[in-house]
């Protein structure tokens, strides 16, 4: 955490959380379930994001900036659930090359990291009937959310997209108008509110960070990201940030200094870090 001192930070570091760490029920049970609802390891995603919840909210204080490293992009169910109880005003600023806005209904593949901002938008029917989702409810508005960096959209997530009118500047976007202009119409629309970043590595393209798990073509360069969390920081209005998706054992083949040094850079953008 030095990166932090660095830039003027005092930072206290809390303990891990593991899903490993949760007595659930057998195996058995749980792929039972997984097909029931189209939703791989439901129980222990609503488990542990109910614990990821429960240990950032009291950290969510007028004076602390919670940030959150994490796996997939599931943990959001539990981080954003945090913040939206603590902060109301919050806005998030959705950082990937995926939507995430997959429903159990609409998901090809089953896989919740493609489903956390359905859940946090209400979108999911009968959440709280999921296993491990009883305590779990919708905090999130369309308004409160601006995508950035989308180049890998299911058809069902384009058509929720528009008819929610979720504010979004896809990759299309950022090389029409460039990145300080997606940032300046980002702030605007945000206006003065909390902001909490939620970067998933994957939206930066996988030249710059190659190990994550579904890297995807096409995406921000090192500066786009660092800009955009540079953007966020200079605002004076980012309050909080978790980046997620990073994962050294991927690709044995390739440096992991690479995309660990990726991820620190945003970290250090988002928390002030200048170039001058």
């Amino acid at each position: 955490m030095s990166i932090l001192g660095r830039n003027g930070w005092r930072w206290k570091q809390l303990p891990e959380l593991f899903k490993d760490d949760l007595q659930l029920h057998n195996r058995l049970d749980m792929k039972k379930m997984d097909e029931e609802f189209n939703a791989k390891n439901c129980l222990q995603v609503g488990t542990v994001s109910q614990l990821i919840q429960n240990h950032v909210m009291p950290e969510c204080t007028p004076n602390n900036f919670p940030l959150i490293l994490g796996g997939d992009h599931c943990i959001s169910i539990g981080t954003i659930s945090a913040i939206k109880k603590a902060r109301p005003d919050a806005a998030v600023v959705w950082v990937d090359a995926h939507a995430d806005i997959n429903t159990p209904t609409t998901s090809l593949s089953g896989n919740m990291h493609g489903m956390p901002l359905a859940y946090l938008l209400g979108l999911v029917e009968n959440a709280k009937s999921m296993p491990g989702f009883q305590w779990f409810d919708p905090v999130l508005q369309p308004k409160d959310i601006v995508y950035i960096g989308l180049r890998e959209l299911d058809r069902a997530e384009k058509m929720a997209i528009k008819r929610l009118g979720i504010k979004t500047f896809t990759m299309y976007h950022v090389d029409k108008y460039g990145i300080g202009k997606v940032m300046e119409e980002c702030l605007d629309y945000i206006g003065n509110r909390n902001i909490h970043l939620s970067f998933d590595i994957d939206a930066i393209d996988p030249f710059y960070a190659p190990h994550t798990g579904t890297a995807v073509t096409g995406g921000l360069s090192f500066r786009e990201g660092n800009y955009v969390c540079e953007a966020l920081s200079e605002s004076g209005n980012l309050s909080s940030m978790e980046l997620v998706e990073v994962d050294p054992s991927l690709h044995q083949g390739l440096s992991k200094s690479e995309t660990i040094d990726c991820a620190l850079t945003l970290i250090g953008s988002a928390m002030g870090q200048k170039i001058l």
